[in-house]
């Protein structure tokens, strides 16, 4: 209908054509169905929008972690780069960053930061090696447990808790541990020293001597290791030597008469130990400690030969003593007690003299000249006899 205004301010209501009633029906049809679809056309726009926002975040995310995976590994580059220098306190600060990194990842995104568990262990192994070497006790404990959580019966996590037992006084626990290393690596030459040590010290001298043979064995390529002044198979051979020298100690003091059968296995046992720190020093020759032991063994054994009284074990002596100048030409008393040999025993005056100058030279001590003064004498004595 059409509405018409009249002057007394009212409306007239007219009659509106057929068939402008129909053109305005026409076209109401046609727009209804535009205005249905509108709604749904406004919120699939909006489920896109939200999607894409979704797949925004989650690739900004994938992008992080993997920036976060590679900074993880150029931490642990660099921590290994610094234990190996022996810089533990900056190794320490790598591994650390390194672990932070990671277990943020992980928060995040578990599944795609799983691939990290072995860095994650290594990193947390390292720190508590650090923390075992500096003696924080506590502190290496708790992060060896943290590396174990990840993989609880690896070689590592075995070995490192055995040398915490034992720091603590557990020798028992710490045994264990490395008898589980081993049961896992039978030819682990470190587990096999560290086992020697505790057995040594509790006087299972077999069972030490069997451990100490087994790390020589199984490192022949003498591999350096942190934290260690010298490799494993130059220290066992130092403590199988000392392990002999404590067992024949031990025979020495029996208070019954030796058997015909201990006698030889004692002397087995002092070439044994000769030999195995010949073999240290050989290999290694600023190994001070294996040099040392020798020197001793050795001075010992050419004390105990001329305890004997005849003229050949003061020959076998004399070799002896010739040894050691040879690692320690400085020890004034032994080129002394070679010149007194040759002068009192030997009865070569010549080479008494010769030794007797060079214990002076050494240490010019009054009665070394004494003894240099009489020996040229008597051989001045013996020129003028053989003269006329």
């Amino acid at each position: 209908m059409r509405l018409t205004k009249v002057k007394q301010c009212g409306y007239h209501v007219t009659q509106m054509p057929k068939d402008e009633i129909n053109t305005m029906s026409d076209e109401t049809k046609s727009r209804s169905p535009l205005r249905n679809w509108l709604p749904l056309l406004e919120g699939a726009i909006i489920v896109l929008f939200i999607a894409l926002i979704v797949v925004f975040i989650h690739n900004g995310a994938t992008q992080s972690n993997a920036s976060s995976v590679t900074q993880a590994h150029e931490f642990i580059k660099k921590g290994d780069q610094d234990f190996a220098e022996r810089d533990l306190g900056r190794a320490a600060l790598a591994y650390w960053e390194a672990i932070r990194i990671i277990e943020s990842a992980k928060r995040e995104d578990k599944q795609r930061v799983d691939a990290l568990g072995h860095e994650l262990f290594h990193a947390n192994l390292r720190v508590a090696e650090i923390y075992l070497h500096s003696s924080w006790i506590k502190d290496a404990r708790s992060r060896l447990e943290h590396a174990a959580r990840i993989k609880p019966d690896h070689v590592k996590v075995h070995l490192l808790r055995g040398k915490l037992e034992r720091d603590i006084g557990e020798r028992p626990s710490a045994a264990n541990e490395f008898l589980a290393v081993i049961e896992k690596d039978p030819n682990h030459a470190e587990a096999h020293y560290l086992l020697g040590l505790l057995y040594r010290s509790n006087e299972q001298f077999e069972n030490a001597v069997a451990h100490y043979k087994a790390a020589i064995k199984n490192d022949s390529e003498l591999v350096e290791l942190p934290f260690e002044s010298q490799p494993i198979g130059l220290q066992a051979r130092l403590q199988l030597a000392r392990t002999y020298w404590k067992m024949l100690q031990d025979y020495r003091l029996i208070d019954r008469e030796i058997s015909e059968q201990e006698i030889n296995m004692i002397g087995q046992m002092e070439e044994a130990a000769v030999a195995v720190l010949e073999e240290a020093v050989d290999r290694s020759p600023n190994f001070a400690e294996a040099r040392t032991e020798l020197i001793r063994q050795l001075v010992s054994r050419a004390l105990i030969i001329e305890r004997q009284g005849d003229t050949r074990p003061y020959d076998e002596a004399l070799k002896v003593y010739e040894r050691v100048v040879e690692l320690d030409p400085t020890d004034a008393d032994i080129w002394k007690k070679m010149g007194e040999i040759h002068a009192h025993f030997m009865h070569d005056k010549e080479a008494a003299l010769k030794t007797f100058k060079e214990a002076y030279r050494i240490e010019p001590a009054p009665a070394i000249l004494a003894e240099i003064e009489n020996l040229e004498a008597d051989l001045a004595n013996e020129a003028d006899q053989q003269e006329q």
